[in-house]
């Protein structure tokens, strides 16, 4: 088998089309097709990078031999579609431990007479993150690079509602204590200098209206832009 074929054979056992493998390699598709067609060939870091990606060696890939099943080491590794099928489920499990983390925080905060819901939740919100991004990076670094990085991307999009309001809600905290340095003359005079009709509002604003506004753009910021999905190359 030449190496174009060989590279198709990997490619196509891996279940990957050539604009997954291209993104892999940090490559074009066309580049990609060009191999298989055997039209161009690969540089030498790339025949590198094929060989570590589907774990053969550059001397097998090299030498006009037939492909040896045992060179190929999938057994060991989760297939795109078990990547694609598994990847729904447990991003469900990752959120889901999230939210009951962030149930039992604020339980523990506002209900409970012990720190004990507390501290469970804040280790589930820890251990439903390093989950997600484990099984995000290994995707991403092992199997299927657009994958991974829309598994993290989605798990993002939902999870920063949740795991933002710990730290925002310690930032409101440090605000209120410095709010109370001011004199509470200078706060008065703050408010009368208002109309009377918008003292109320006034309080209401500076007191909730700051923080969910925080919260609210520390959430969309992460959601619209860091978890945006990126441009395709042509």
């Amino acid at each position: 088998m030449t190496l174009g074929e060989k590279i198709t054979h990997l490619r196509k056992k891996r279940g990957l089309s050539q604009e997954e493998l291209a993104i892999t390699l940090g490559v074009s598709r066309q580049a990609v097709s060009k191999w298989e067609t055997g039209e161009a060939k690969p540089d030498t870091d790339k025949v590198v990078a094929l060989a570590e990606y589907f774990e053969v060696t550059t001397d097998w890939l090299l030498r006009d031999i037939a492909p040896l099943e045992t060179h190929t080491g999938t057994d060991a590794h989760m297939s795109p579609a078990q990547a694609r099928a598994g990847a729904p489920l447990l991003l469900c499990l990752t959120l889901g431990a999230s939210a009951c983390g962030l149930f039992l925080l604020f339980y523990g905060r506002f209900v409970s007479a012990s720190d004990i819901p507390s501290v469970i939740g804040l280790i589930l919100q820890i251990c439903a993150i390093a989950m997600a991004m484990g099984f995000g990076l290994y995707l991403k670094n092992g199997i299927d690079a657009a994958q991974g990085s829309g598994f993290i991307r989605a798990f993002w999009r939902v999870d920063i509602w949740m795991v933002a309001l710990l730290p925002l809600r310690m930032l409101y905290f440090t605000f209120m204590q410095l709010l109370s340095l001011i004199p509470e003359s200078t706060l008065s005079r703050l408010w009368t200098s208002l109309p009377q009709p918008f003292w109320e509002l006034g309080r209401v604003l500076l007191f909730a209206g700051v923080p969910i506004a925080l919260y609210l753009a520390v959430c969309l910021f992460v959601t619209l832009v860091l978890c945006r999905r990126p441009r395709q190359r042509g």
